[in-house]
């Protein structure tokens, strides 16, 4: 972690560079953000930031087919994809150091070109309805869904990144343009390359490349709930499944506070691995699931703090009993000083096997540029949980486990919910 070293430039009309060199491998990766996700879209808009970017692989004026666009990047060897969160969308390519110059063209010329054409925009509508029905169809992935409108609604937030099916059959090319030119400039977007690449020229080729990308002042999503969860309980039947998909947990800590250390940590402790509370309590012990797992959401201004887990129908009550057990005796009890020694140590561990990766350290750095407008190295971070103690642990805990934050999403056969619902009153 000693050689982590991150640069930090500023271009043309405000667009910002990091840069994280390393010379050491052999590969280099371009990681282009922009500061447009789910929470940014109106009802209407709802899955229109995930469309647009299928949308920008569809042909440019330069490459007019995506075949001749993924070409230029299988010929290079290289690999190169797209991904569309709550607060940002990203565009990455990573190819052999040799190559990045190619790799930085054809990034640059779908964002800066594209063509929208109207039969690719039908044809996708068709692809995109069928991967809503596919999440839709996945219990696992579909009770996140359901949680994120427990937590926040029917705040932007609250919605599936994707949208619906309804709004995704109406868009138009127009809003495709429009949303481009409202989101998509040099203020509300952040390009990050790692690896093993000559800095005076990817620099100075960016600042040519991307001469292009308008100006303009950086877009402010529409602020979360000031009350969370919205709601306690929410259920959705399906009797055609074998397992009870739960998640429970309550609101979390935002992306800027001082406590998401803590709640990390803690997070680890209850559920983050397979000695973890929960996976002993509820797998090893009692033998209710497969998959359990805690975790920590944190956006700008808002956050989730969640247990997810698959349990056996029949037993879905006592998952739940368990879950809150182990809520309740972590707000009572001070944590093990080798409990917390080991939930730091495997955020250490984790953090540095996805650093070694050049993708995995653009995504680092860039993301903490865009969103928190500042970046922590992986030696402040690990600073900042290193000073974190058992009683902060027990404090933070008691702050946000507490019964009257619980709130509870479940997903399975009838008959199981009605279990679930008899302990949740």
């Amino acid at each position: 972690m000693s050689s982590f070293v991150v640069k930090e430039k500023e271009l043309q009309e405000g667009l910002k560079v990091v840069l994280i060199p390393r010379q050491e491998v052999l590969t280099a990766t371009l990681l282009v953000l922009i500061g447009a996700g789910s929470r940014y879209e109106t009802d209407r808009q709802a899955g229109l930031s995930h469309f647009l970017e299928h949308m920008f692989f569809k042909g440019t004026k330069n490459r007019p087919t995506t075949k001749e666009i993924a070409e230029a990047i299988d010929n290079i060897g290289g690999e190169f994809n797209a991904f569309t969160g709550e607060e940002y969308t990203g565009f990455y390519v990573k190819v052999a150091a040799s190559q990045l110059l190619t790799g930085m063209d054809v990034v640059a010329d779908i964002l800066l070109n594209p063509l929208f054409p109207a039969e690719e925009i039908e044809r996708e509508r068709g692809v995109i309805i069928e991967e809503i029905r596919m999440y839709t169809d996945a219990p696992m992935h579909h009770i996140s869904h359901l949680w994120q409108q427990v937590l926040f609604g029917r705040h932007p937030l609250g919605r599936r990144i994707d949208g619906s099916i309804e709004t995704v059959s109406k868009f138009k090319r127009n809003d495709f343009i429009k949303y481009t030119k409202q989101h998509y400039h040099t203020r509300n977007a952040v390009v990050a390359v790692a690896g093993n690449y000559d800095e005076a020229k990817v620099v100075g080729l960016l600042q040519g490349m991307f001469a292009k990308l308008p100006g303009g002042k950086e877009t402010v999503p529409r602020r979360a709930p000031g009350v969370l969860p919205q709601h306690k309980f929410i259920k959705e039947v399906r009797d055609n499944i074998d397992q009870t998909h739960m998640i429970v947990g309550v609101p979390g800590v935002r992306l800027d506070d001082d406590r998401r250390f803590a709640a990390n940590l803690l997070a680890i402790i209850l559920g983050g691995g397979m000695s973890s509370r929960l996976f002993i309590s509820i797998r090893e012990r009692h033998g209710l699931a497969y998959a359990v797992h805690t975790g920590v959401q944190a956006y700008v201004d808002a956050g989730g703090f969640a247990t997810q887990l698959g349990v056996r129908s029949e037993k879905s009550d006592q998952a739940l009993i368990l879950v809150f057990e182990e809520y309740d005796r972590v707000m009572n009890e001070a944590v093990l000083e080798s409990e917390l020694k080991k939930a730091k140590e495997m955020i250490k561990g984790r953090l540095l096997l996805d650093l070694e990766e050049t993708n995995a350290l653009a995504q680092f750095a860039g993301v903490q540029a865009l969103l928190q407008k500042k970046i922590e190295t992986p030696e402040q971070l690990m600073k900042n949980y290193n000073t974190v103690s058992a009683e902060e642990i027990k404090k933070l805990a008691q702050e946000l486990l507490v019964p009257s934050k619980r709130a509870v999403a479940v997903l399975g056969p009838n008959k199981s919910i009605e279990r679930v619902q008899k302990v949740w009153h």
